[in-house]
């Protein structure tokens, strides 16, 4: 009876009629739950009704995730120029939702202008856009190599010629110098741009320039501010004898960390028991950074100004000063260690029975590596530097692995397993080759045990309706859905039944259908391209890929500031303290930040994976190579390597002298003479032509291909047989 009330309360009339009142004021979609007293059993119903106003145009997002009415904007539209993962956009003012701005729409805007955008309508109802006035170029500072004859060249791909250096402006900087520079704006009509030199960091060759240029590019916070610093050492150097006394010790069964072979941070522990009626106990113990770090302190805000970690071949950017990664919180084996630990109940079918939270300390029995545990769990020999008495729960862990792998399957959650690509440096830091690390039973077995910590975490946070950051994937566009329909059709696969709505089920099933196929890392990346970044958020909306309806991340507090803010939240519902509402408001503003920094420090690692690559091939222009197409471009085919993933263009003007088509839906080139088809997955043989250090671009030439060609087009048939016109 509740619920028929709520649906005649809670209609679309309704709740676009609130909007529609003078008095509203634009608020994140939290915020309009709290402020208009939705019960908590009506909040789906209007989440629903919210989500349905948007697609239909209703309702946009504005700035901060604030929803409004939408407005028509038929002028010029002002705003900032950005650059976001090679696509630029523009950024209202006025908190519009953003414009895409195709490569031919720029008219010579760069990242960082202020410009007038004209909308252009899209059938599918995209924000596109081109620059028509370019108001303001502010001062811009960029990397840059020194060409020599007073030119420099930056880094950033915006700039497709050389700089003029200003005379007297050049700071001795000498060819091939990495030199970071001002831009200028003409001081005269008729004056061209130049730069002003403001720093010299050395050579281009020099060992570890790439770490440099690409973490002042990202502005990426190596070292830690001398306060900070001083703030640290502050800290005990060991875990307080009172506090381990005051709180649970876990010591049997003995818990173990399980990490690569050079990490250093250590930040979850776990240990399992099989139970004597069927199924199993699991203990996932957490490094208690809370604990040390107090909220808004010099640490914790150096904290957020980091956001998380980021990890570069051989050095590491932390987020915690290295006495709290490397030592304090670091859950080392042999010493106490403070933790907050999640225990779990799980049947024989991977399904939780019962949770429960501790303040806990623990004592780690052993430092052990996924190699190590792989090795053990496949039956080999009792690999060096495990204890005896580890094995047995070894074991263990390994089938408690396959029933949660069993549970997450049957609810639909997708697993892409894509091999990582490792950089192997010899003593000084030079790249010496590129392999290819799949994961192993032990990488997934950690990999399940904190992926249901994080679900237990998320699920009695929200069960409480206690403030939290949610980690959220929503389920990806429908454009994007029908253009891997198109591609993967072209294999013979389909990608759902019918016209229902996509289900990470569906992305399961294509996935599984590859598995072992030539193609399967092709389609399983094109899959992943066509999902949504998840973000951090306080409104939960469940998490697509893994088919979750709750999830958060709890598990890596050492590195990842949101897993700190969750730990506080966690303590803070178990003990009823709840925070202030002006904190709570503030979850949204550090969502957004946390999710901004995260994909920085992604992009920065894969620019710096780029530069290693291409250091790597620098010296072997003219040598051939085995690769795979693994992108196609009106411009050209991308292919990488498959001795060294190097990744590298072959002009279209390579493939053929005749005009090729493109097709974005089967992602296809087609010869129209002689109907040549280049596609994805294509087995290529080119040569190295050039490599452009920096631009960080590889060109190759096209010696030997396998090619398919299309059939052409029917002709109707003759006689009898023919169809007549109506």
């Amino acid at each position: 009876m509740k619920k028929k009330k709520s649906r005649d309360r809670w209609t679309g009339a309704s709740v676009l009629a609130r909007f529609e009142d003078p008095g509203y004021r634009p608020r994140t979609q939290s915020q309009i739950l709290h402020h208009w007293n939705v019960d908590r059993a009506d909040r789906d119903t209007v989440r629903g009704i919210l989500a349905e106003l948007l697609d239909a145009g209703r309702l946009e997002r504005g700035r901060g995730a604030r929803l409004a009415l939408a407005r028509r904007r038929d002028g010029p539209i002002l705003g900032l120029l950005r650059q976001r993962g090679g696509r630029a956009q523009v950024v209202p003012e006025d908190g519009a939702p953003t414009v895409e701005i195709p490569p031919r729409g720029l008219h010579g805007a760069r990242p960082g202008d202020r410009v007038e955008v004209r909308l252009r309508p899209r059938r599918d109802g995209r924000r596109f856009g081109e620059v028509e006035h370019i108001v303001e170029r502010p001062r811009r500072q960029l990397l840059a190599v020194h060409l020599g004859n007073n030119r420099v060249q930056p880094f950033d791909a915006a700039f497709r010629e050389p700089l003029a250096v200003l005379p007297r402006l050049g700071k001795g900087a000498q060819r091939r110098d990495v030199v970071e520079v001002e831009i200028v704006p003409p001081q005269r009509r008729g004056d061209g741009e130049g730069v002003r030199v403001l720093d010299v960091l050395g050579g281009i060759d020099d060992r570890g320039m790439d770490i440099r240029v690409v973490s002042r590019k990202y502005e990426l916070i190596e070292k830690f501010p001398r306060d900070v610093l001083a703030a640290s050492r502050k800290l005990p150097h060991r875990v307080p004898l009172s506090e381990t006394r005051s709180r649970t010790r876990f010591d049997d069964p003995a818990p173990i960390t399980i990490d690569g072979e050079t990490a250093k941070d250590f930040d979850d522990a776990i240990a399992v028991v099989e139970k004597p009626r069927g199924g199993f106990r699991l203990w996932v113990h957490i490094a208690d950074v809370a604990y040390f770090v107090e909220e808004s302190g010099l640490i914790d805000r150096e904290a957020r100004r980091r956001g998380t970690s980021v990890y570069f071949p051989g050095t590491v950017f932390p987020m915690l000063p290295p006495s709290l990664s490397d030592d304090l919180c670091s859950l080392r084996p042999g010493v106490d260690r403070l933790v907050q630990t999640v225990i779990l109940d799980i049947d024989a079918k991977g399904e939780p029975t019962k949770v429960r939270f501790a303040d806990g300390v623990i004592r780690s029995a052993a430092r052990l590596t996924y190699t190590q545990v792989a090795d053990a769990i496949d039956g080999k020999a009792r690999p060096k530097g495990i204890p005896r008495k580890v094995l047995p729960m070894l074991h263990a862990a390994d089938r408690l692995r396959e029933a949660l792998e069993d549970r997450r399957r049957r609810r639909g959650s997708v697993d892409f397993d894509l091999p990582q690509p490792q950089i192997l440096l010899d003593v000084e830091g030079l790249v010496t080759g590129i392999t290819v690390e799949a994961r192993n039973a032990a990488h997934r077995l950690i990999e399940e045990c904190m992926l249901i910590a994080n679900e237990a975490v998320a699920g009695h946070l929200e069960e409480r309706d206690w403030p939290t950051l949610y980690r959220v994937h929503e389920s990806p566009a429908d454009d994007k859905v029908e253009l891997l329909e198109t591609f993967v059709s072209g294999f013979g696969l389909r990608l759902r039944r019918g016209q229902h709505p996509l289900t990470p089920a569906d992305v399961r099933d294509l996935i599984e259908a590859v598995e072992g196929r030539p193609e399967q890392p092709l389609i399983a990346q094109m899959t992943l391209r066509s999902m949504k970044q998840a973000v951090y958020t306080p409104d939960n909306s469940g998490h697509f890929g893994l088919a979750a309806p709750t999830y958060c991340h709890f598990t890596s507090p050492i590195r990842r500031y949101p897993d700190l803010i969750v730990h506080r939240m966690l303590r803070a519902c178990r003990h009823r303290r709840r925070p202030d509402a002006i904190w709570i408001d503030g979850l949204e503003e550090l969502g957004r930040e946390t999710s901004t920094l995260e994909r920085n420090a992604e992009a920065a690692e894969r620019e710096l994976l780029t530069w290693k690559k291409v250091a790597l091939i620098r010296d072997r222009v003219g040598d051939l190579f085995y690769g795979v197409v693994t992108g196609v471009q009106p411009f050209g085919l991308f292919v990488q390597l498959t001795e060294n993933l190097v990744e590298g263009l072959v002009n279209v003007e390579r493939l053929g002298d005749e005009r090729f088509v493109f097709d974005p839906g089967a992602q296809t080139l087609t010869g129209r003479r002689t109907r040549t088809v280049w596609r994805l997955g294509q087995q290529v043989r080119v040569q190295v032509e050039r490599v452009d250090r920096i631009r960080q671009r590889v060109d190759f030439d096209l010696v030997t291909e396998r090619v398919r060609r299309e059939p052409r087009a029917r002709r109707p048939a003759r006689g009898r047989n023919r169809v007549k016109r109506r």
